[in-house]
């Protein structure tokens, strides 16, 4: 089955977030439970009323955070005939040697990055094939529902869009600088302190924002290595890592300034592994495929964090 542009139409994911965004201090609980059930001989992450009671959690919580465990790569699946096991990953095993408790900005860069790939998901859809700056969440809703059916393979109903779009500006928007925040509000998605989106409380639109503290740089590189994996390539022009799909461009809303200043910064960071070179009147940005794990180790190493 096509679409009409003849882009092959793709399963999408819809509703497994349970309505639930990421919450503070849950991945971290999650990987010290996937951690603890592997120690003892278990299949890892379990959502089952066991895991809810040991971690304080609802059914359909421990639902959610399962899937965001998955979605963001720290959660592996593997299955053997009907049994299923959720096992830590690579990216899981570094944060848990690196940062169990979730707590450097770095950390949440690169899950953002992989949660950006996860292709069938509004996430991946809003930062990569929806560009309005500024928008009402009426237009968010039409633009994916318009989106899904075109490119969907599964269709499903307007009230699962809503949800997964009252989901996605739940977990990024953040609250407008006339709007002091709730500090004991444990509901708040880590993912709205990367300052990609603000919600103004006044109008009640939506706005993309540029990040206001400088993104890690191996955030970026861990970024642009994937593009070059899906470009197949060892040097990425700064023009396609400010366009292309999954760019740093798209899901790390850098403009080309930044982009520009950002791979200056990674060529001095790195000098040997990463560069800049000139083909013409093109700049290319040089690079190791490495896995955004790598990166993370990288970025601790740099700044000295013992493990």
């Amino acid at each position: 089955m096509t679409t009409a542009s003849g882009d092959a139409r793709r399963k999408f994911e819809f509703g497994r977030h349970e309505t639930f965004t990421i919450r503070e201090g849950w991945l971290s609980k999650g990987l010290a439970r996937m951690s603890w059930s592997q120690a003892n001989g278990g299949t890892g992450f379990k959502a089952d009323l066991e895991t809810a009671d040991s971690l304080g959690l609802g059914s359909r919580m421990v639902k959610s955070l399962q899937y965001w465990m998955e979605a963001s790569g720290i959660a592996a699946v593997t299955k053997s005939g009907k049994d299923k096991a959720v096992l830590a990953s690579p990216l899981g095993d570094a944060l848990l040697a690196r940062d169990p408790y979730l707590e450097f900005p770095v950390t949440w860069w690169i899950l953002h990055v992989v949660l950006s790939r996860r292709e069938g998901t509004v996430i991946n859809w809003f930062l990569n094939d929806w560009h309005e700056r500024t928008f009402e969440r009426s237009a968010c809703i039409d633009a994916f529902s318009r989106h899904v059916r075109e490119r969907a393979a599964n269709q499903t109903t307007e009230a699962v869009i809503q949800r997964d779009v009252a989901c996605l500006l739940a977990s990024y928007a953040a609250h407008s600088a006339n709007e002091r925040p709730d500090p004991e509000d444990a509901t708040t998605c880590p993912l709205r302190d990367l300052g990609l989106l603000v919600r103004h409380s006044d109008t009640g639109r939506f706005e993309r924002t540029r990040p206001l503290d400088r993104i890690p740089v191996e955030a970026f590189l861990a970024c642009a290595s994937l593009v070059a994996a899906d470009m197949e390539t060892d040097g990425v022009a700064l023009g396609d890592l400010l366009r292309e799909r999954n760019s740093p461009g798209r899901v790390l809303g850098m403009d080309g300034d930044m982009i520009d200043e950002m791979a200056s910064l990674a060529s001095e960071t790195y000098p040997g592994r990463v560069g800049i070179s000139l083909l013409g009147a093109t700049r290319t940005l040089t690079l190791p495929r490495l896995s955004p794990e790598s990166w993370l180790e990288l970025h601790f190493s740099r700044i000295g964090a013992a493990r």
